[in-house]
């Protein structure tokens, strides 16, 4: 199942990223100040690595089988 957490990370990662950019990019004050900005997208790029990994271990169990779902239970 690691295996394929790690398949599902980076789509995962860009999906979470991506979002984050969007929110921040929509306030006007942060788009005006160069240095303010740059620090929200680089603090944006850590936070969507932290939180795309349980959203990636997530994803990777719906992309399992009901049988393979089943022996990861017992």
């Amino acid at each position: 199942m690691l295996k394929l957490a790690a398949l599902a990370f980076l789509p995962t990662a860009s999906v979470v990223f991506g979002a984050m950019v969007v929110m921040i990019l929509s306030f006007p004050a942060v788009t005006g100040d160069f240095a303010k900005g740059a620090w929200l997208l680089y603090g944006a790029a850590a936070l969507s690595v932290l939180v795309s990994i349980p959203i990636a271990w997530l994803v990777a169990r719906r992309m399992l089988s009901r049988r393979e779902r089943r022996r990861l239970d017992v």
